[in-house]
């Protein structure tokens, strides 16, 4: 019989303005009134399609709150275990069922902070949180983005950077887990991984200095590039960052002003200046009737609970 615990990370996202809104951080939003509003759109009006996948959301109450279930519908020939006879075989519904990979969102009470459990590696991810939300009437008026609560210190650095002239990570071995929706550094290295997915793979890109391959060489192209393809990789794939995560290696080396305004070479560490956004739990299935979701809220609630100091740090929101 299947086992009834399965380790699971819970990562934290903060939901901002898009970037070309200028100021990107948002006042608090009442998230339990959009979720409200949400329960009130027909289901199938809860569907949003993004290229070949399909994602249905559903306003889910636990722990006194409402929060998110989010869930992508699986496609091709579903397969199910037969314990009692041992052997596999088709799975049949009925038509008005699919199987579907869910992920749980749990908004928390400040700095547009959510707590985000994936049921599965396939389950939705930040960026289909994000474009769900969007195609969707919250009630919020404006697009959101979701992105990573990455270390303070290393974000800072990231957004005060006058120059990126290396980045360097490391794709241990494993299930595909890099979307196939993003492009530069993360396009790269899912085409790599998914190539030899039984390999460690280590992706270097430097920009060399000026007139390393003769006059002319246009040296800002190539870090401008390199400066959006870093912040992009950040912002995409920060929760699967760290020393027992799928990417143990991540830096960069930037150059910032120091006390003087002249500039200095700084080194990155995206692995070891990673704040506890992101934690393993040992998550236990719901049982005698109790809801799907109730396993996953409690686990994402306990994780902001132990953590929230640090959450509120990275937001800049005051107890």
């Amino acid at each position: 019989m299947a086992n009834s615990e399965r380790k699971k990370t819970v990562a934290f996202y903060e939901i901002i303005r898009p970037k070309e809104a200028g100021d990107t951080r948002m006042s608090q939003v009442d998230w339990q009134a959009a979720l409200s509003n949400l329960g009130s759109i027909p289901p199938q009006q809860r569907l949003y399609r993004d290229t070949n996948d399909i994602y249905f959301g559903e306003p889910v109450s636990a722990e006194g709150k409402k929060h998110l279930g989010l869930a992508r519908l699986r496609d091709g020939d579903i397969q199910q275990v037969d314990w009692e006879h041992g052997h596999i075989d088709h799975l049949q519904l009925e038509e008005n069922r699919s199987i579907v990979d869910t992920t749980v969102v749990c908004f928390l009470p400040f700095g547009n902070v959510i707590g985000v459990l994936q049921g599965t590696m396939s389950a939705p991810r930040p960026i289909a949180i994000q474009r769900w939300l969007n195609s969707m009437d919250t009630g919020l008026n404006r697009d959101i983005a979701v992105v990573p609560l990455i270390g303070k210190s290393a974000m800072e650095k990231l957004r005060s950077a006058q120059e990126i002239n290396f980045f360097e990570m490391r794709l241990r071995p494993g299930p595909d887990v890099l979307a196939a929706e993003v492009g530069g550094l993360g396009d790269m290295s899912r085409r790599i991984h998914k190539y030899n997915p039984d390999a460690l793979i280590t992706l270097s890109m430097k920009i060399p200095k000026q007139g390393f391959f003769g006059r002319g060489t246009p040296r800002a192209r190539g870090e401008r590039i390199l400066r959006e393809d870093v912040q992009a990789f950040i912002s995409q794939y920060a929760s699967l960052v760290g020393s027992n995560e799928a990417v143990d290696r991540a830096i960069a080396h930037v150059m910032l002003p120091n006390a003087d305004g002249e500039l200095i070479e700084e080194k990155i560490n995206f692995v070891s200046d990673h704040i506890t956004s992101q934690k393993s739990v040992i998550m236990r299935r719901s049982e005698g009737g109790a809801p799907w979701h109730e396993a996953a809220v409690r686990a994402i609630m306990q994780v902001a609970n132990d953590c929230e100091r640090e959450l509120r740090d990275a937001v800049s929101a005051v107890p």
